[in-house]
């Protein structure tokens, strides 16, 4: 692949390999998007290199229940899927972002299938297709009912892991991005068990989300804000960082991590929220009940949850063990049975709308670094994501990142050779080990003050929190401080914005500002 492998000493001691490559573009994440990104890349001819915290398996994607939205059912049009997008966005999606995503999000699917995807289809063979809250037409695929993600995941991870354009490097962390002369062009990384170096190229963050930065988040452990962090200290730009969904509906277990979650899809098969007295409380306020829009419903629920439980009730739901056959086996392990039970649910942190800035390539504002996926913000979610969008805009927009860096193929060249990395880079885990306690704060702190519902008054509490916390935290830690970091980012956005809009609430400025 042209790369050219050197090992060199660092000052402090120690060997470390610096591979540098100054065409390959370098993907971090291996969700969906990162996945797709790498595929798509190939496709083209062009090699690249993946690198994951984990492994291939492991990241939000392959968590994913609900399924992904598509404009391929009779009375359906990727203009009726726009008019909802921009809907649930509350005022702030960008037109041509969702016109792209809801127009070229079919093709995606019909590429998917054609790669051995395998989705859910009636006794006529057709697609099965779902209704989920904010959606007004059945537009949901789902694969292997309520394990569309790990399916999806799984599919494209395989033919990725077998490509010969594609390096992978699992368990593996970028502590930095280089940059050079005004761009990034590479990065820093490090194995978990092994030494730390260099790549140089065009760098595509698909890192995911922040989840974890909450005490009740559906997220996985990885969900850490790892890329919101790289992309600040490189110079991008981040916008809408107030804008977090809560989902409605995780499984209420004080104390777990990650917090199970119980698919939207549930709902939209007929099951009901209701509160200690049988009562459903949505329509309290929304006609559309359980099926309003996911900031709609948290809201109620978390309301209905502190004044004495919220539970969600699929007794109604005919053959709920075949239809989500995940959600069921995680029932049974909490000695839950759906069709006897109601289930304890809470409001729990799942996604993040805003991010890096990008262009509608995944161009970023520096030059150099890219963003596809739960990461960027392509401006397709605005203030509130509709249900199911999420891996649509994965694919969507991952493609087209890949494309217009094919197209750069030959331009998009390091100005200048790598930096060495040295020991300050290694991803020795003491130092973090030791801020468990800090890190457990910091997730009680975002989710009591910065949660579902915020004022000035916890916003201005939970600053000051960080700030002690910060203070406390040794420089060597610097996946807590990173995680800080984004935490102090999210509160200070959550200041700023004085009004209630989608995912963000304020409870002293409940009302949607009119400019």
């Amino acid at each position: 692949m042209g790369a050219v492998f050197s090992v060199q000493r660092s000052k402090r001691g120690g060997s470390n390999v610096t591979v540098r490559d100054t065409a390959r573009p370098i993907i971090v994440g291996a969700g969906l998007a990162g996945l797709w990104t790498a595929w798509r890349l190939a496709l083209d001819g062009r090699p690249s290199v993946l690198l994951t915290k984990r492994t291939l398996a492991d990241s939000a994607s392959a968590w994913a229940q609900g399924g992904i939205a598509a404009a391929l059912g009779p009375g359906d049009s990727p203009a009726l899927h726009a008019a909802d997008t921009i809907a649930a966005g509350d005022g702030l999606a960008d037109p041509e972002a969702v016109r792209v995503l809801t127009t070229e999000g079919p093709d995606r699917i019909r590429q998917l299938i054609t790669l051995g995807a395998t989705f859910d289809r009636g006794p006529d063979r057709a697609l099965r297709l779902g209704l989920e809250g904010a959606h007004s037409r059945p537009r949901i695929l789902h694969a292997g009912g309520d394990r569309t993600g790990a399916m999806l995941v799984g599919c494209i991870a395989a033919i990725v892991s077998r490509h010969p354009l594609i390096e992978i490097f699992e368990n593996t962390e970028v502590t930095r991005l280089l940059t050079a002369r005004g761009r990034v062009v590479g990065v820093v990384a490090a194995r978990l068990s092994g030494p730390v170096f260099t790549l140089a190229g065009p760098v595509v963050l698909a890192t995911g989300g922040v989840g974890q930065l909450f005490a009740v988040t559906t997220n996985p452990l990885t969900a850490t804000g790892d890329g919101w962090a790289l992309a600040h200290h490189g110079d991008a730009e981040l916008r809408d960082l107030e804008f977090l969904q809560f989902h409605p509906t995780a499984l209420k277990l004080p104390g777990v991590n990650p917090a199970p979650l119980i698919s939207e899809a549930v709902r939209g098969a007929g099951a009901t929220l209701v509160d200690r007295a049988g009562r459903r409380f949505v329509f309290d306020v929304d006609p559309r009940g359980e099926l309003a829009s996911r900031d709609i419903v948290a809201q109620a629920v978390a309301t209905v949850d502190g004044e004495g439980g919220a539970w969600l009730d699929a007794r109604p739901v005919a053959n709920f063990a075949a239809q989500f056959p995940g959600v069921t086996a995680m029932l049974a392990l909490h000695g839950l049975d759906p069709t006897r039970d109601p289930i304890p649910v809470t409001p729990a942190m799942h996604y993040a709308m805003g991010g890096i800035t990008t262009d509608l390539d995944g161009r970023s504002t520096r030059r150099g670094l890219w963003a596809v996926g739960e990461v960027a913000s392509t401006g397709v979610h605005g203030a509130n994501r509709l249900a199911s969008n999420s891996l649509l805009e994965a694919l969507v927009f991952a493609d087209r990142a890949a494309r217009a860096l094919a197209a750069e193929r030959g331009r998009v060249r390091a100005d200048s050779p790598p930096i060495a990395a040295d020991a300050a880079d290694a991803a020795d885990s003491s130092s973090d080990a030791a801020c468990e306690t800090i890190r457990s704060t910091m997730r009680q702190v975002m989710g009591e003050e910065v949660g579902v519902r915020r004022s000035e008054v916890s916003l201005l509490r939970a600053e000051a929190a960080l700030a002690v916390l910060v203070a406390a935290t040794p420089q060597s830690a610097w996946r807590t401080r990173n995680q800080l970091l984004v935490a102090q980012l999210i509160t200070g956005a959550a200041l700023r914005r004085r009004e209630s809009r989608g995912g963000h609430s304020r409870l002293d400025f409940p009302e949607r500002a009119l400019a």
